[in-house]
């Protein structure tokens, strides 16, 4: 294959799959990695924000709500989503969304809001020790599900 034809087919690799501006205020945050648009459930790929769901502590909790709020003020505005053409487990479109002030995902772990998504166990467990250094008692710790400490 000829050096300009592959130069080509890397550059189209590495558009997205599908794109879009939509009014930012169309979005709704669910928490600080994850939004909803016209029913469309689409989780940030880059970042990782801490849980408002099912926080492991109440800093996490703390921290999620801060993440989500932020979150929120990024999308005022026309948005850019980039969808990758995958989707998570839960069936969530994998995508990067672009505020006016520029990727929100960079801008939540640049703010300490999020930190960079790694997949696994090991990983789930630094997200734990990050989000609740403290390892304290949250709303879904051992103790209060009824486990022993």
């Amino acid at each position: 294959m000829k050096p300009l034809a592959l130069a080509g087919l890397l550059a189209l690799a590495s558009l997205p799959a599908h794109a879009e501006t939509v009014d930012g205020e169309l979005i709704r945050v669910i928490d600080g990695d994850t939004v909803e648009l016209a029913g469309e459930r689409i989780r940030l790929v880059e970042p990782d924000a801490p849980e408002i769901s099912k926080p492991r502590c109440n800093t996490e909790l703390a921290k999620g709500l801060l993440a989500s709020g932020s979150l929120r003020q990024l999308l005022e505005g026309p948005v850019r989503i980039e969808r990758s053409g995958r989707t998570d487990r839960y069936r969530r479109t994998l995508a990067s969304i672009v505020a006016p002030a520029g990727n929100v995902a960079d801008i939540l772990i640049r703010e300490g809001l999020a930190i960079p998504y790694k997949p696994g166990f090991d990983a789930y467990q630094q997200r734990a020790a990050h989000w609740c250094p403290e390892q304290g008692r949250g709303p879904t710790s051992p103790t209060q599900a009824g486990e022993r400490s």
